[in-house]
């Protein structure tokens, strides 16, 4: 070819226009392309051929790959054009350079120069770097190894205390072991001395009950609680009739009729009505004896009560065993028992309970260690029982529910609580919905397990529910929430901490859910505007809580406000609503029967244009401006246009004085709760006013108001005998001398919080334990979110 090529060269023009019009050039590609392709065994033979067969036909069918054949027909090109050009050398003039293809030569040379030169300087990068961080990690080893050996040396030194400390120990329990052995032979005595004196009693007690059987005298008066004062008599309840003083006894605990029972004859005789024995709450009481709530004081006043005892609640006491269970047993009246939190409830106990009681309705058995076998004994035994709390039990599985839904009870169970129990599967929801197809209240909180799957079954099934609780459920999706409002019967619905619900969700529960009443979306941040306007024809919606979903604006509340909803609403909670603003407020005004309202830590509400405008809701009594912009002027104008508020937050309100205060508390007289916490301009003066002006103050949260001292205390215990709620923490002032106005003062008081208050001494906070039933107190450091300098 380069002989051919060679050959052409310098040949005339005129040869070139005939080789070129000739299609030679196009011959001797298709022949090329036939022998690099078919490879025949005698190339010239084939030359040949293809030749005859070319002049038969004529050169109208000529193509590159016509002496092919089909099933080899290559799909590109052998032979190039610029190699035909080449061979043929039919222009001259291509293959001399020109100036721009040395231009673009040396442009390609210079660049790749410049590649060579960057990669050489990245690789000198990549090797100092790698070094530098080989040296990083090697001082690191280095300052792990010295810390490590710093510990070392104190842990030796803790190790030395640390035997000093459990041979003192050691000492100190072979001395208790001594006093122990010696308590417990002086109670056994005082035990035995305790026996033989109520036998001595008893037999005495027979004696003149069987002398006054001999005279005719009345001896069912049994003594329940003790001895009374004879024939001491109470001339006030004998003029109330029995009936009122039955209504005031009513209003006491288990522990305070006993102590009734031991004054005299008449309040003992009332103290023994049958219908104050029906209801036994001993949680109540629980705290307030000595030893607790124990089997010995459960079996007696069972004993006594149980002909009539419909209510039973037993919930935190857990020191009971198998007798307190096996005399509830024979309890044959019991509608409601709570066994909530009662550790000594096993499988065994709940047999005894249920196979005794059985017309219970209300059955609560959260926070217990039962298994499958007591939902078996439930469904076999409780063929009545309508409310039911397995919350937070985690010991039994999905065979459990099966119990229970093939139970006679399923078709009576409307409430049904399984919060917290996450062995629950889909499989065990499945099982549940087949059977407990009735259920009206289904609450599944802190279950972040919960998926689709599940709640898809029981919505396919339980159609009849209205009240649903799933707090804590991250991973439902739209999906469940539009089944669930198909079934048209939601009247409450409560989620927290869902990111997956969207606006769609609420379409079609403001389209089909109706009657919905009481609505908690509280840290559902996909939500938006278009959920409220979605809601807003919810005619009957009474609660509304949208706290913490920042996506809300003044255009959704407008929606809400402008719908049928507006006449019904009675609780609005805003908390969080970064982007609502004075337009929101304006609007809110429309709810003109709303009685609770909180918009915490909303910025966007100004003084003059938001908050002067609460004041225009007349039925509003508890309000919650926390982390507002409120002032002395915004405060004075809220109590000048509605003086009903019995429930104010202002905590974190930092520009309110004294002033402010003054005007608020001279308006608002009826004021009962008032949170002025981190209110750090707040001075002895302010809480003087607040004392003499709302005299029935119940609660007051004065926490983080550093410039409060003794006298703000003096005044509060000298007027305020009603509070039984009080926040000191972080009043650096007050002293123990505060406490002692307190205790003369604030009879009523049972919460005290006296957190990082230094000023106290933990010897006074101990002395004030006998006066308050629940109080804390910490002398540690203030911390730094109280903003103290």
């Amino acid at each position: 070819m380069a002989n051919m090529a060679a050959s052409m060269k310098g040949q005339k023009p005129e040869l070139k226009h005939y080789l070129r019009s000739n299609k030679l050039p196009d011959v001797y590609e298709a022949l090329l392309t036939g022998l690099a392709v078919m490879c025949p065994d005698d190339p010239l033979q084939f030359i040949l051929d293809k030749l005859r067969c070319l002049k038969e036909n004529g050169m109208e069918e000529l193509n590159w790959d016509m002496f092919v054949e089909d099933y080899m027909k290559p799909p590109n090109k052998v032979i190039t054009e610029s190699n035909l050009d080449f061979i043929f050398n039919l222009d001259d003039e291509s293959m001399i350079p020109t100036p721009e293809m040395y231009a673009t030569a040396y442009g390609h040379y210079n660049m790749s120069l410049k590649n060579m030169c960057f990669s050489a300087w990245m690789q000198y990068y990549l090797h100092k770097k790698k070094k530098k961080m080989a040296m990083e990690k090697k001082m690191t080893r280095a300052a792990l190894h010295h810390a490590h050996r710093i510990l070392r040396v104190h842990l030796n030194v803790w190790r030395d205390w640390l035997r000093y400390r459990k041979g003192c120990q050691a000492m100190a329990y072979h001395k208790l072991k001594r006093i122990y052995f010696v308590s417990v032979g002086i109670v056994l005595f005082r035990e035995w001395r305790a026996v033989a004196k109520r036998n001595k009693d008893q037999r005495e007690y027979f004696e003149i009950s069987l002398r006054r059987l001999e005279r005719g005298e009345n001896v069912d008066d049994e003594e329940t609680f003790g001895q009374g004062d004879g024939d001491a008599q109470d001339k006030l309840s004998g003029q109330l009739g029995i009936e009122l003083a039955v209504k005031v006894f009513s209003f006491l605990d288990i522990a305070d009729l006993a102590r009734c029972a031991c004054v005299c004859r008449s309040w003992k005789v009332i103290a023994y009505h049958s219908s104050l024995w029906n209801r036994l709450d001993f949680s109540k009481v629980r705290n307030r004896l000595a030893y607790g709530v124990t089997d010995l004081v459960t079996t007696k006043l069972l004993s006594k009560c149980r002909p009539y005892l419909i209510h039973l609640s037993m919930r935190g006491c857990t020191q009971l065993q198998s007798s307190t269970f096996l005399s509830i047993s024979e309890c044959r009246n019991l509608q409601d028992l709570n066994l909530s939190q009662c550790k000594g409830l096993d499988d065994e106990s709940l047999k005894f309970v249920v196979k005794g009681c059985k017309i219970i309705l209300y059955l609560n058995l959260s926070h217990t260690h039962i298994t499958d076998a007591s939902l078996r004994t439930i469904s076999k035994y409780c063929h009545n029982v309508q409310f039911l709390s397995l919350a937070y039990c985690k010991k039994f599985s999905d065979r459990g529910l099966q119990y229970l839904s093939a139970g006679k009870c399923s078709k009576k169970l409307e409430y049904l609580d399984l919060s917290g129990c996450l062995q629950i599967t889909p499989d065990g929801f499945k099982s549940l919905s087949s059977g407990c197809n009735m259920l009206q209240t289904l609450v599944l909180n802190e279950f972040p397990t919960l998926n689709d799957d599940c709640m898809m079954a029981v919505a396919a099934k339980c159609t009849k529910i209205h009240t649903l609780s799933i707090l804590g459920s991250p991973l439902l999706t739209d999906e469940t929430f539009k089944r669930l409002a198909n079934n048209r019967n939601l009247r409450k619905l409560r989620i927290e901490g869902n990111q997956r619900i969207s606006d769609l969700s609420l379409k079609a529960i403001g389209k089909n859910c109706t009657d919905l009443e009481h609505l908690y979306l509280a840290d559902c941040q996909r939500l938006t505007d278009a959920s409220l306007k979605a809601i807003a024809n919810c005619s009957k919606l009474v609660v509304c809580n949208i706290a913490d979903v920042v996506q809300i604006t003044n255009t959704g509340v407008q929606s809400l406000a402008e719908g049928s909803c507006a006449s019904s609403m009675r609780e609005l909670n805003l908390t969080n609503c970064i982007r609502v603003g004075d337009m929101a407020m304006f609007n809110i005004r429309k709810f003109k029967n709303l009685v609770y309202l909180s918009v915490c830590f909303c910025e966007h509400i100004s003084e003059k244009s938001g908050i002067e405008l609460l004041g225009q809701l007349h039925a509003l009594v508890s309000l919650d401006i926390s982390g507002c912009n409120c002032s002395d002027e915004g405060l004075s104008s809220l109590g000048k246009y509605n003086n009903h508020l019995r429930d104010v937050t202002l905590s974190e309100c930092a520009d309110i004085t004294d002033l402010g205060l003054q005007k608020f508390t001279q308006q608002c007289k009826d004021i009962e709760r008032l949170d002025l916490s981190h209110c750090k301009l707040l001075t002895d003066g302010a809480i003087k006013n607040l004392a003499f002006c709302c005299r029935y103050l119940t609660s007051l949260n004065l926490a983080g108001c550093k410039l409060i001292t003794n006298l703000s205390i003096q005044y509060l215990s000298g007027v305020c005998h009603h509070l039984h709620t009080l926040d000191i923490s972080g009043c650096i002032i007050i002293t123990d001398k505060a406490l002692k106005y307190l205790r003369k003062g604030c009879k009523k008081l049972k919460y005290l919080t006296m957190l990082y208050c230094k000023g106290i001494t933990k010897h006074a906070a101990m002395k004030m334990t006998r006066h308050v039933p629940a109080l804390k107190f910490s002398d540690d450091e203030i911390p730094v979110y109280y903003g103290y300098k």
